[in-house]
C-alpha cells in the first residue's frame, strides 16, 4: 500500500493497477480483522450495520458470528472486483493522512476536483442522485482521517479564493478549500488576522472549522465560534447560505464535520494583527498546580507541556507586546549566550549508539533539530517504559536550558512544529467557569500521570494542556456559554520508525493500553474526543461507553436529524462518523 511519509496539501495520484494489487480495508474489533475488497460496497455497509448492532448489544459471540458469516462471501465479492478491475485496467487516487497513519485509495471516477463551487454544485447534486458517496476532504491533516471515504471523496483543494476581506464588519470571506496559512497571509496586508489559531497553518478553512479546531487560552473560544456565515452544498437541498440569524441550525452546522454539506464558503470574525511576547519557562508539578488559576486570568494564551516521569512542567505564555517585552527578549538572549539546549539530547543519543554496529559521532548530528533527536533517541527502543523515561528526562533537561522570551507575529508563535509522525488522542472537559475553575483539570493530569507511571507506559512527551472558552457550536466538544471553562489535554505516541512490524506495535498500545487509560481517567469528567482525533470503537464495551458519552454532550438526535433533512441518502459519511453518531434519521 502506497504511504507517503510527509504531510500532503493536494492527495497524490498514483497509477494503481489491480492485477499489481488488491486494495482493502481492515476493521479491528476484538483482535480479530476481516479484509474486504475496495469495491465490495454492499457487503461493507451490511457488515457495519451487523457489527453496530452487534455491539450495541453487547453481544461478543454474536459479533464474532457476524464476522465468520460475512468472511466467505466478502472474499468472493473482492475476487469479483479484483476481476473487474483487471478488465477495466482502473487507477485510483491515494490519499495519506499527515501522520502517515491512515490512508486510503479512492476510484478516480468517484474522487473529484472541482475547479469552480457550480461544479461542485454538479458533482454532489450528481451523487445524490445516484447514490453516491463523495465525502468532502481538506488537507487530510486529521489525525483520524475524518475525511477518508475510499468509496468517494471530494478534494476541496482548487476552491481557495480569498473573497472579501471587510474591516468594517471585520470579517474575512473565503472558499473553503483555502489554507489557513492563505488567509493569514491575506490579512497581514491590511493589519489584520484570525482570533485563534490551531497549530497547523496547512488546515483548509473548511476543515479547520468543522471538526472544532481550537487553540488555548481561557477567554479564547475554539474558532468555530468565531464563523458568522456559511454556505453548504448540499445533497438534498441544494447549495443553502446560514448565519446567526437561522438560529439553532446555524449552530449545529458550524461544527457540522462535513455531515451536513459541503461547505464552500465560510465567513469568519478577525482581529487586528498584533505581535505577541512568549515566555517559556520550567516549573514542577506542584508549582504548575498551584499557580493555574492565576495563570489562565494572567495570560492572553496559555499552555502546559508535561513530561511523564520527570518533576518538570514546560509552560508557554503569550500575550500582546508592550513597553517592556523587548527588553525582556534582551535579558533572555543574554541569558541564553553560550548555552547548548541541544547537548542533553545528542550526549544520550551519542550514549544509547555506542554498542551499535556504527556508532554515531558528534558530526553525524550536526543540523539536527529537536524533533529529529527526540524521534533518534525514541527509535531505540519506543514502547520500553523505562528507556521513554530516560529519554523524557533529555527532553526536560533540554526544556530548562532553553527557558526565555521571544517576540513573532500572532499566526508565527501560536502555531507550532508538532513533531514527526505521531498518534494522538485528545479530550476535552468542562473543568468550571473562567472565574471559578472547578478543579477538574488538575484532577485529570494528577490521575493520569499516576497510573501511567505505576504502571510504566511508554508515554512519549510532551502530554499537552491547553484550555479555552465555550463555544455556541452545538457540536463542539467546548460547548457551553462564554463564561465556560474548558480543558484539553492530549497525549501522544510517536512513530519514529519505518519498520511496518514496530509501527503496528506502537499502534496497538496506543489505541489499546495508553488510550483506553485517557478514557478511563476522563469519564468522571464527561470527557469526549476532539473530533479529529476520534478513532473507531475497537470493542462493543468501548462503543457503548462512546456512544452513551456522545448522547450526554452533544444533541445526536438534532444532529443526525438535520442530515436527514439535507443529506437523507448519506451520502456525505462514512463509517465512522456513522458508527459514533448513528445513521442520519
Amino acid at each position: 500500500m502506497f504511504r507517503c511519509m510527509l504531510p500532503r496539501l493536494r492527495p497524490q495520484r498514483v497509477a494503481c493497477f489491480a492485477n499489481k494489487r488488491v486494495l482493502s480495508s481492515k476493521l479491528f474489533l476484538n483482535n480479530r480483522h476481516l479484509e474486504t475488497g475496495s469495491n465490495a460496497s454492499s457487503n461493507a455497509e451490511d457488515m457495519s450495520l451487523l457489527l453496530r448492532f452487534a455491539m450495541a448489544a453487547g453481544a461478543a459471540t454474536c459479533l464474532n458470528n457476524c464476522l465468520d458469516d460475512l468472511r466467505h462471501s466478502t472474499q468472493l465479492e473482492a475476487s469479483q472486483s479484483l476481476e473487474k478491475a483487471l478488465e477495466e485496467n482502473d487507477e485510483t487516487t491515494a490519499v495519506v493522512n499527515w501522520s502517515g497513519t491512515h490512508s486510503i485509495e479512492v476510484p478516480n471516477k468517484h474522487y473529484y476536483e472541482p475547479q469552480t463551487v457550480q461544479e461542485l454544485e454538479q458533482i454532489i447534486a450528481k451523487c445524490h442522485e445516484e447514490g453516491q458517496v463523495v465525502r468532502p476532504v481538506g488537507s487530510a491533516l486529521s489525525p483520524n482521517a475524518i475525511s477518508f471515504q475510499e468509496r468517494g471523496m471530494v478534494s476541496m483543494a482548487n476552491l481557495d479564493r480569498i473573497l472579501k476581506i471587510d474591516k468594517e464588519s471585520m470579517t474575512v470571506t473565503v472558499e473553503a478549500g483555502a489554507r489557513v496559512s492563505q488567509v493569514i497571509d491575506a490579512l497581514r496586508e491590511h493589519d489584520l488576522t484570525l482570533p485563534n489559531l490551531a497549530s497547523i497553518a496547512e488546515q483548509q478553512m473548511g476543515g479547520f472549522t468543522q471538526i472544532g479546531a481550537h487553540g488555548t487560552g481561557a477567554a479564547i473560544a475554539p474558532v468555530d465560534h468565531y464563523v458568522t456565515r456559511l454556505k453548504l452544498v448540499t445533497p438534498a437541498r441544494g447549495t443553502v447560505e446560514l448565519s446567526e440569524k437561522d438560529g439553532e441550525i446555524f449552530h449545529l452546522a458550524k461544527v457540522g464535520l462535513g455531515c451536513l454539506g459541503v461547505v464552500s464558503e465560510v465567513t469568519m470574525k478577525v482581529v487586528p494583527a498584533h505581535n505577541l511576547l512568549e515566555h517559556t519557562f520550567v516549573i514542577t508539578r506542584s508549582e504548575a498546580k498551584e499557580k493555574l488559576r492565576v495563570l489562565l486570568k494572567t495570560h492572553k494564551h496559555i499552555r502546559y507541556m508535561w513530561i511523564p516521569y520527570q518533576d518538570a512542567v514546560v509552560v508557554v505564555t503569550n500575550d500582546e507586546e508592550d513597553e517592556n517585552s523587548t527588553r525582556l527578549v534582551e535579558i533572555s538572549k543574554q541569558n541564553k549566550d553560550g548555552v547548548d539546549a541541544f547537548k542533553p539530547l545528542r550526549d544520550l543519543l551519542l550514549e544509547l549508539s555506542k554498542d551499535e554496529k556504527e556508532p554515531l559521532t558528534e558530526d553525524d548530528l550536526i543540523g539536527k533539530g529537536f524533533g529529529e533527536l527526540r524521534d533518534s533517541l525514541l527509535s531505540f527502543h519506543p514502547l520500553r517504559g523505562n528507556h521513554v523515561k530516560t529519554v523524557n528526562q533529555a527532553e526536560a533537561e533540554f526544556w530548562k536550558l532553553n527557558q526565555g522570551y521571544q517576540i513573532r507575529p500572532s499566526d508565527e508563535l501560536l502555531q507550532f512544529d508538532c513533531g514527526g509522525q505521531q498518534w494522538v488522542f485528545e479530550v476535552c472537559f468542562p473543568t468550571g467557569t473562567y472565574d471559578d475553575n472547578a478543579g477538574h483539570d488538575m484532577q485529570f493530569m494528577e490521575t493520569l500521570l499516576d497510573k501511567i507511571e505505576s504502571g510504566m507506559i511508554p508515554a512519549h512527551a510532551p502530554i499537552e494542556q491547553r484550555w479555552s472558552a465555550g463555544s455556541a457550536s452545538l457540536m463542539s466538544p467546548a460547548h457551553g456559554p462564554d463564561e465556560g471553562l474548558h480543558c484539553w489535554v492530549g497525549i501522544i505516541l510517536y512513530l519514529p520508525t519505518d519498520d511496518e512490524l514496530e509501527r503496528e506495535q506502537i499502534t496497538n498500545t496506543f489505541k489499546g493500553q495508553y488510550c483506553d487509560l485517557a478514557r478511563e481517567v476522563g469519564s468522571p469528567f464527561g470527557a469526549v474526543s476532539h473530533w479529529g482525533k476520534l478513532e473507531m470503537p475497537t470493542t462493543g464495551e468501548h462503543f457503548l461507553k462512546l456512544r452513551q458519552m456522545l448522547s450526554s454532550r452533544y444533541p445526536l438526535e438534532k444532529f443526525n436529524a438535520a442530515r436527514l433533512y439535507y443529506d437523507p441518502k448519506n451520502i456525505l459519511g462514512n463509517d465512522l462518523l456513522n458508527t459514533v453518531l448513528g445513521n442520519p434519521k
